[in-house]
Order: structure tokens, then sequence, then C-alpha cells
């Protein structure tokens, strides 16, 4: 996950993602950190990032898909991540969607460039890597002032894409730079095709993971569904090449952050390098789970519950000596959402944390600050 509008959609926290004195998710977005170096996650047991059976939810009846959103309730208030299996996406798609990246980010720079959102203000397409040390703003560049890594070589890549649009969306021919249009490379049918494809399951279940947090909140089962019916949904391909001899390893990923999401779904390859900060501040291991999806908490998410449901920083360090690959998936509402905390998460005791905001404030912002950073 990268801090990008596709990548991991938003930026590092300076204080913890479930402090109540964090009164505006708005400021996350502009308040990134520059750390460089990574100490060792700590390996633990898999129960402190579950594993979920998904399966009972998507095909069960009432209590099989109660006892689900149970579990799913349980790792989103302690930790805000978890992974799912039985997800009903077929395994020769994930595995195609990771194929298609490895031939894409193995093209020459020149052809993965002839992609690159130069001139039209958009962010859809290829990102080229942008230095040692990644994750202090979106697209990886240092904040001004920061102490930059000794080291060179290699550097996260990004494809960046939105959402595939049905011809009967009100918003399909829409000028609004925030409706972007994908900037698929023009040579690459399969390509195209297999990000469609996985696009549009990944959508669908995205679905069914919004009507499992509502039930796991106790809401009516269409409530988040009815804020995302047309999403600013974004995906991504990343690319994080193996570190360069003499290169620390742990100086190569994207640095901690939480993201800007109601939700993200993020594919590994069995590399991993997905690393959580639990609740004590250690930072332990998620590694990659054969068949899984990692599913996190993302700030706009956390704005509605009022902090039930807690965003965690998360930072990727490619510890490994090859290539790393992973796809995501970042579910944001409808352009006209107004998120604020849901009636029921405000009482006496627990006041509202967060002050609503427009999305399609918080999107432009988002967008804007990736644009205007990308190739200074």
């Amino acid at each position: 996950m990268v801090p990008s509008p596709n990548g991991c959609a938003g930026s590092t926290a300076t204080r913890k993602p479930h402090d109540p004195r964090v009164s505006s998710l708005q400021e996350r977005i502009m308040t990134p950190t520059a750390e460089l170096r990574y100490e060792q996650a700590e390996t633990v047991a898999i129960e402190e990032i579950p594993i979920i059976d998904f399966a009972p939810f998507l095909h069960g009846g009432a209590a099989d898909r109660a006892r689900v959103a149970q579990s799913i309730r349980e790792a989103c208030r302690r930790i805000g991540f978890f992974y799912i299996v039985n997800h009903g996406v077929p395994e020769s798609l994930r595995q195609a969607v990771l194929s298609e990246a490895r031939t894409f980010f193995a093209r020459s720079r020149a052809a993965k460039m002839e992609t690159a959102p130069l001139l039209d203000g958009q962010w859809c397409g290829y990102l080229p890597g942008r230095g040692a040390a990644e994750g202090t703003q979106p697209g990886g560049s240092l904040l001004p002032g920061a102490t930059k890594a000794k080291v060179s070589g290699g550097s996260l890549e990004q494809f960046n894409m939105m959402r595939v649009r049905d011809a009967d969306d009100v918003n399909y021919d829409a000028r609004d730079p925030i409706y972007q249009r994908n900037r698929w490379p023009a040579d690459a049918p399969g390509f195209v095709e297999t990000m469609i494809v996985n696009q549009r399951a990944l959508r669908s279940l995205g679905t069914s993971l919004m009507q499992a947090f509502a039930l796991a909140l106790g809401l009516d089962e269409g409530f988040f569904v009815g804020m995302h019916r047309s999403p600013l949904a974004t995906f991504g391909l990343n690319f994080y090449p193996a570190p360069v001899a003499g290169q620390p390893s742990a100086d190569v990923g994207v640095g901690a952050h939480c993201d800007a999401s109601s939700f993200t779904v993020l594919l590994q390859d069995d590399v991993g390098g997905l690393e959580v900060r639990d609740s004590g501040g250690r930072w332990i291991s998620a590694p990659h789970v054969p068949g899984a999806y990692v599913i996190n908490i993302g700030d706009t998410m956390m704005g509605w519950t009022n902090g039930e449901f807690v965003s965690t920083l998360h930072r990727v360090v490619s510890r490994k000596p090859v290539d790393r690959f992973s796809a995501t998936m970042f579910m944001n509402p409808d352009r006209e959402v107004v998120v604020r905390p849901i009636d029921r998460f405000v009482t006496k005791e627990n006041p509202a944390r967060y002050e609503p905001f427009s999305n399609d404030e918080y999107m432009r912002r988002f967008f804007g600050k990736f644009y205007d950073t990308m190739f200074k």
C-alpha cells in the first residue's frame, strides 16, 4: 500500500489513528513524516491479523452472515486489518493481475512513460519511481528539508487506474477531472481486459464487504452501499524493485501511513512486505497468505464510526532481495457524500471525534496534492 491516490490512498499521521485529539481527517492528508529507515517488524501469531472465511457471508444464512460480521467487527475495532479467504474472486484472475503487472513493469521506461499523466492534470497511468526511500509524499517525494537517504537504486513504480464506469452511470461522460479516465497501454489488450475484469470483480466484492461492515456495526445492510453507488474507487498496480547492491533492504518500500479510503483491498504476491502498527505501538508483519486478500479500514470509515473502527498505520518494506508486486483497490464514497460520525456512535461518553467533511473536497484535495508533487 502506498501514499498516492491509488496505492494506499492516505498519508502519514503524526498521531495514532484512533487518538481522540485528531479532530480533522482532512488534516491527515497533509501531515506526512519523513521516516526513511525501518526496524525489523515482529513476527506474531496470525490471530493478531485474523484470517476470516468469507464464504459463509456470501452463501450462508442470516446466522452465518452474523457470525462473519462479528469476526470482522472484532478485527476492525482492535487493529483495523484482517485477511479474507473464499471471497469469490477466482485465483486465476488474481494471478493474471500479478502476471500482467510483471509484464507491464518489465517494459522499457520509454514505453511505460507513454501512459504517464504528464500534461493533462490526471493521475491515471504510469508513475515512475521517485527515489530510494518512498512514502513521505504522494509519489514518494521527500518532504522539504528532509534528509535524503544515502542510497540509490530501486524505487516504487505504479500504474494507477480509476474504476470502470458503466454506460448508464450519470457521470460516465463528465468532464469534471475528479472522474478520471483510464490511460491504458495502446498495445496490451490482455492487460486492459484483465484489469477491467478485476475492477468489476473487486467492486462486487466491495459491495459484499460494505454489507458486512454495516451488519458488524448494527446498521442496515445497505447503509454503506448507498453511499458508494458511483464511488471514486481507485485501483493500482505496485512494483517494488529488488534492492540493488549495497542498498539496505530496509530503505526500500512505502513509509508509515493511513489510507484515506472507506476501506482497502490488497493482493500481495508471495514476497510479502506489509507491516502494521498495533495498538501497543509494535510493528508486526502481515505476511502473504495464499488465496487471501488483506482488508484494512481507511480514515473515511473511521470517521463514520467515530473511531469504533480504526484506521491503522501501516507500511511496506522490501526486506528480501527479489522484486515485489501487489495490487490494490481503494474504495472511496460517491463525490456528493458528506462524511460525519454516525449518530449511534456519538454519545456523552464518546463525543464526536471528527469534524464532518465533504468527500468532494476531500478527494479533490487529495488528487490535487498528488499531481502537484508527482513530477516536481
